[in-house]
């Protein structure tokens, strides 16, 4: 997971995840891909009228030597892994209507065709589950046991639609008024997998911060201009945690000149300064 994050924060959507599942355990495995793979993905527009279009996901052309995102169709929309974590007993309460079951059909050798059949996915064979409390339309989760053992994971669609401001990502997380408690960490604790989280106390001042989520500019990344590029230290990046009441915990990354990212998206956000610069003091 170390190599996901620190690529994930140098080349945005660039990376490519693959899901191998071995015997008795689910290995998450990540890579980036190369530029001259991905010239048929589109990239995001800025409009005028200040929302960012994301286009939806497509495999490279020739995929031949790239490894393939994590993902699956369903009903016409590409859902990713996404930064959002639960573990098995608060997965079991939240796993609601079964949806079917993933084809492993995905890989380095697909066509673009492949993609547009219904529970196409790169993850193998898992069941898929709408979840309690989300628009399935948004959130999806993967639930399986192996050998007695339990695996699960969200998946989101976050790429083919126009973002317009933060409510149309952070809205669809149920962060207002829901968060039971949050932590944040250092660049270096985080980079080097270290738990050395540190508690949030004055939750007014987080729920402020919550509730200016829905209200923050997106911005479309872009690789030579994404600001997280050069904030990589203790000074100007914060990791935020924030645990919610259905067991769930939401990672944003937090930079000091008061932009915020959620997964793997190519797009971040912007917040109101003086709100931003209250929250941020909270966390040192």
């Amino acid at each position: 997971m170390k190599k996901y994050r620190e690529r994930f924060n140098i080349k945005g959507i660039g990376i490519v995840t693959a899901l191998f599942i071995s015997v008795g355990a689910f290995i998450l495995i990540n890579y980036v891909i190369p530029d001259n793979l991905t010239e048929n993905q589109e990239r995001p527009v800025d409009h005028e009228n200040g929302s960012v279009e994301i286009p939806a996901i497509q495999l490279p052309k020739d995929s031949l030597n790239a490894d393939m995102v994590g993902l699956f169709v369903y009903n016409g929309k590409i859902y990713t892994q996404t930064n959002t974590k639960i573990n098995d007993t608060d997965a079991k309460a939240l796993k609601d209507e079964k949806l079917g079951t993933t084809k492993g059909n995905i890989d380095e050798w697909s066509k673009q065709k492949d993609d547009d059949e219904e529970l196409a996915s790169t993850i193998g064979e898992m069941d898929v589950y709408s979840v309690k409390g989300y628009d399935k339309d948004f959130r999806l989760m993967v639930y399986q046991r192996q050998d007695g053992n339990h695996y699960a994971e969200f998946f989101e669609n976050l790429n083919g639609l126009t973002i317009s401001s933060g409510k149309d990502v952070f809205g669809k997380l149920n962060l207002v008024g829901n968060v039971t408690s949050a932590h944040w960490s250092a660049f270096s604790d985080w980079d080097n997998d270290i738990d050395n989280y540190k508690p949030i106390f004055d939750m007014d001042a987080l729920n402020t911060f919550l509730i200016e989520l829905n209200k923050t500019k997106p911005l479309p990344r872009e690789q030579n201009s994404d600001p997280i590029n050069s904030s990589r230290n203790n000074e100007e990046y914060r990791e935020l945690a924030l645990k919610l009441n259905d067991g769930s915990t939401v990672n944003l990354t937090l930079l000091r000149d008061g932009y915020i990212y959620y997964g793997i998206t190519d797009v971040y956000f912007e917040m109101n300064e003086g709100v931003f610069s209250m929250f941020w003091d909270q966390l040192k």
